[in-house]
């Protein structure tokens, strides 16, 4: 997009082309089964500007005008008029639409109005909220046959099916400009890693399905069953290789959809200048590492080796191959001038558990950045080490925490808006230092909800093998390592790391005892029988590392149909699987397998489509036509007020030979109403936590 106030406004204008399109189709129902539209609108609430055939566009509604105009015209004829009998003021509703037709006046009001969450189509003898409004003239609503009341009321949905595969046709014959199915991040022991997935490959298939791109891929993904082992085709180095995945919830992410553990395929590029400018978050970024490609750069040596912007694959490999060791990089600036910077690889969470651990050893926690907002700015530093942390009455924490333990406390802390203080290990001057920051206030409210510090634990501390929980049935708890240990030593090489403890363990075979030698926290030295199982064997080989920059959007490539046809199939399939996608993530969701804090409301739909649409105009197509296919999921579930609901009333009225009471009705509208109105309360609420 251009700039952003476009973004936005064509947002805000394919938004409502969506809810048009939607009342069109009960419009044109109407109207070919005779009903009396009454009003066509675009929002809800009063009418910030009205159009009617013969009146004109007005301020406001055109019906105060039409009405005046109609009973002029009755008073204007003498009651012997065959046509028209004399009413003057107190005319019928009949009499002025037969006044208005002879004046050439449009019965339908057009309308936009000044709430823009909706619209609707008003017909003679139809309320959703009032069962009891039926009219005694032939072209009401009420007055038609069961038959044609159920194809105006589900035409809506039946539009949003069709603008939804239209939209995407569009999309996929100008070209849909979307990451490919290639792996480019993985993480550790994440269902990908376990299937024998390497970065670089290029997903085929999936459970037997083309995957496309990697948008196709994540919905694909969604729609599986968590645990079940699927196949999957891969294209590895123009081979093809058959493989069985198994998708999973992530960790701490149970509610959620199943997953693979993969990222799209990278550019060795930094960010796009006009992402950063769009996402004030990425201001924030204070570790230098993180900013050692800055936006719009491109690296083109990694350890002196020349790469090329796609070579993300062998940029993997060496971060995977560093063990701790600084990756030296070259990086070219936008004025062509060049530079060198140095980036390290870092241990990365597994997929499916807690925190970083090897053989049951869990590092320190060590901060990542500072919220701006955060009361510790300049108290504490990014790469601060935690060693202990205090309540006011200075009860400790147990030193030394790990990164969950110390999230828990200032989550707790800030809840309760206490001060808290710190001590922490900083490296100044190339010297360790333990130092104490007291006086720190939380209450900082947090992007996931709740408050704290404003601190982000993303990172471990990794260059001091100090040992802050052993975790329970493992071997490191089995050779008694105790909590704060500080390791000298295994099988006789010297450890000064977590990167040499992980070199020297990758080379010790399972069940095969070896000596450990470390440091308690009282400055006792003690030697102990490590044996590790195969089990924390194959954890030990599934670890990965991970860098801390921030590099560009995913690299896309166009998916484009060959012709009309293609682009059309192509189409309906989209439509067909996200409306799948989202009527299974309700289904999951009602049984309690996915949260329903995963659903979106007005908000995060409005962020969400002004990020994507940020990308280019197929993105912003291809987001609308997905909420088309969307609408026309939730107007079609059998909810009171909604046209599932107004469905499934005829299907009862057909079954029992008579409609429903207009009690029991009116009490199913309003449970109906009330029940929506929950969950865009609820909605809204997540959005704002999420979002804002």
């Amino acid at each position: 997009m251009p700039n952003d106030p476009l973004t936005i406004i064509l947002l805000i204008l394919g938004f409502g082309f969506v809810i048009f399109f939607h009342e069109l189709g009960h419009f044109l129902a109407a109207k070919w089964t005779g009903i009396k539209v009454e009003q066509f609108a675009v929002g809800f609430g009063q009418a910030l500007i009205a159009w009617r055939k013969g009146i004109g566009f007005r301020i406001g509604t055109t019906a105060a005008d039409y009405r005046k105009r109609a009973e002029a015209y009755i008073d204007a004829h003498k009651p012997s008029d065959s046509e028209l009998a004399y009413a003057g003021e107190g005319a019928t509703d009949a009499e002025v639409d037969k006044a208005g037709a002879a004046l050439g006046l449009g019965e339908t009001e057009y309308r936009l109005n000044w709430i823009p969450l909706g619209g609707y189509v008003k017909m003679l003898g139809q309320d959703d909220l009032n069962p009891n409004s039926q009219a005694d003239d032939p072209r009401a609503y009420n007055r038609k046959s069961i038959p044609a009341r159920m194809l105006v009321v589900s035409a809506g949905v039946i539009m949003n099916i069709i603008l939804a595969a239209i939209g995407f046709m569009i999309v996929f014959k100008m070209g849909f400009h979307v990451p490919p199915a290639r792996v480019g991040d993985m993480l550790p022991d994440s269902p990908a890693q376990r299937a024998g997935l390497r970065v670089g490959d290029y997903i085929d298939t999936l459970d037997g399905k083309k995957q496309w791109d990697f948008t196709k891929l994540g919905f694909n993904t969604a729609l599986l069953e968590p645990g079940v082992p699927v196949p999957m085709n891969v294209i590895r180095d123009g081979n093809l290789i058959h493989l069985t995945i198994t998708p999973e919830h992530e960790r701490g992410n149970s509610k959620g959809f199943v997953e693979l553990g993969i990222a799209p395929y990278h550019d060795l590029r930094g960010l796009r200048d006009a992402v950063v400018k769009n996402d004030p978050k990425l201001d924030e970024l204070v570790l230098p590492e993180s900013l050692a490609v800055k936006p719009e750069e491109l690296i083109t040596q990694i350890n002196g080796h020349t790469v090329a912007p796609d070579d993300y694959e062998k940029f993997e490999a060496i971060v995977q191959d560093s063990s701790g060791r600084p990756i030296a990089l070259t990086v070219e600036a936008i004025d062509g001038t060049t530079r060198h910077e140095t980036v390290y690889g870092h241990f990365g969470d597994p997929f499916s558990a807690g925190s970083f651990q090897l053989v049951g050893m869990v590092p320190r926690a060590r901060i990542e950045e500072i919220l701006p907002a955060s009361p510790a700015r300049e108290k504490l530093l990014p790469g601060d080490v935690i060693q202990a942390a205090y309540y006011s009455n200075n009860d400790a924490l147990t030193a030394p925490p790990t990164r969950e333990e110390l999230t828990e406390f200032l989550r707790d802390a800030g809840d309760k808006g206490q001060v808290v203080a710190m001590d922490v290990v900083r490296r100044v001057h190339g010297v360790d230092t333990l130092i104490h920051v007291p006086d720190l206030q939380t209450g900082v409210k947090l992007e996931g909800g709740g408050r704290g510090l404003g601190i982000v634990l993303g990172l471990y501390d990794e260059d001091r093998p100090v040992v802050a929980a052993v975790l329970h049935d493992t071997p490191a708890s089995r050779a008694g390592v105790p909590r704060g240990a500080t390791i000298n030593s295994i099988n006789g090489q010297p450890i000064s790391s977590w990167y040499d403890m992980h070199r020297v363990l990758l080379q010790i075979s399972p069940d095969a005892p070896v000596p450990m030698e470390f440091t308690t926290a009282s400055g006792e030295h003690e030697r102990k029988m490590l044996t590790i199982d195969p089990n924390q064997e194959a954890a030990v080989h599934a670890v990965r590392y991970q860098t801390l920059l921030q590099l560009g959007d995913p690299r896309s490539a166009v998916r484009k149909a060959d012709n009309i046809f293609q682009a059309a199939g192509w189409g309906i399939t989209e439509t067909r699987d996200l409306s799948l996608q989202f009527y299974l993530t309700l289904r999951r969701m009602f049984d309690g397998n996915v949260s329903p804090s995963n659903l979106m409301g007005p908000i995060g739909i409005f962020i969400t489509g002004k990020t994507l649409a940020f990308k280019g105009f197929d993105w912003l197509i291809w987001f609308l036509s997905m909420i088309s296919a969307n609408l026309a999921v939730v107007n079609f579930l059998p909810i009171p007020i909604v046209d599932g609901g107004l469905f499934t009333f005829l299907i009862l009225e057909k079954l029992q030979g008579k409609p429903l009471s207009p009690r029991t009705q009116a009490i199913a509208q309003y449970v109906g109403l009330a029940f929506l109105v929950g969950v865009f309360v609820f909605v809204t609420y997540h959005d704002i936590v999420r979002w804002l």
